[in-house]
């Protein structure tokens, strides 16, 4: 029977969707490797994977012959080995803009909490004082459906907006400006970019000390793009005031247990999309591309 091997647990409407189409569903548990759960399925039989954010390599890969398409539940594909995938003309699908309000929503959450200091205030009578977000000048590094998102929540806000993107758009509101401008001008930095190679380490040492001393960064995009080593002794010694994230790469000196000792930093673990409507509608959409693919029907989102 044809089976579509779902990597991690997903919302369970997908799941229905597929079985019910004839289908067999298999969802690897968490506590064995892809390369382990062969001794409960036959990988011969399975023709379509779903994949959330765990790292799937070329060896494993190469474990599933008949593989025929990859629907990734999400949007970035820097965890897939692409080359190898493209190679076998598996098909790829994602789902970008669906999880594009509540990343953003996340991210004004984020920044809210580090302006006004809403972790670090305890009942004790010191009250640390925090800062308006209103008027700030806020730069956006990537304009995609996350950033446009996110631009979009500031209007109440009437903040000055700097774009930073690879390529000229046509912009919700604001100004598109070069990287290091947007870094020496804004009083909060918000980045908004895949990870890739020529995105990878690019909020490095040098582009931190570009920033304001008085200025704030917040990454919800990939944990790659921030130097992590850097950022910590940034914040260490208060040449921002401060970062908060949702992605997070440990660096070769510094790891989240360090970060977690400072005051000026703020992490949760990769929950930009975790609402139960995103989770359901992405769910549905890896789904449909699946069906789609098989009655050889155009998919939704493709990226190869």
């Amino acid at each position: 029977m044809n089976t579509i091997y779902v990597v991690e647990p997903i919302e369970k409407s997908g799941l229905d969707l597929l079985i019910k189409a004839g289908y067999s569903v298999y969802v690897r548990p968490h506590n064995l490797s892809i390369i382990e759960s062969q001794t409960q399925i036959n990988f011969k039989q399975v023709v379509g994977m779903i994949i959330r954010a765990s790292t799937l390599s070329i060896d494993e890969l190469n474990l599933f012959k008949n593989l025929a398409i990859i629907s990734r539940h999400g949007v970035g594909v820097d965890n897939l080995p692409l080359e190898a995938i493209k190679e076998r003309n598996i098909r790829l699908t994602y789902t970008p803009g669906l999880n594009a309000g509540p990343v953003a929503e996340l991210t004004l959450l984020l920044l809210l909490n580090l302006l006004r200091k809403i972790p670090v205030n305890k009942n004790d009578n010191t009250f640390p004082v925090g800062s308006s977000l209103a008027n700030k000048k806020v730069g956006l590094i990537g304009y995609g459906k996350i950033a446009q998102k996110f631009s979009s929540y500031l209007v109440p806000f009437n903040n000055e907006l700097l774009v930073y993107n690879h390529r000229p758009k046509k912009l919700i509101y604001g100004t598109q400006v070069s990287l290091n401008y947007l870094l020496t001008e804004s009083d909060i930095v918000t980045i908004h970019i895949p990870a890739k190679k020529n995105t990878h380490g690019l909020i490095d040492e040098t582009a931190l000390n570009r920033m304001k001393r008085t200025s704030y960064l917040i990454n919800t995009a990939r944990g790659s793009i921030v130097d992590s080593d850097a950022l910590y002794e940034t914040l260490l010694n208060k040449k921002i005031a401060g970062a908060a994230v949702d992605v997070f790469d440990n660096g070769a000196k510094y790891t989240l247990h360090d970060f977690s000792k400072l005051s000026n930093f703020i992490a949760t673990p990769h929950i930009g999309a975790n609402t139960k409507e995103t989770l359901k509608a992405s769910s549905l959409r890896c789904a449909k591309e699946i069906l789609l693919f098989f009655d050889g029907k155009k998919p939704i989102k493709s990226y190869f």
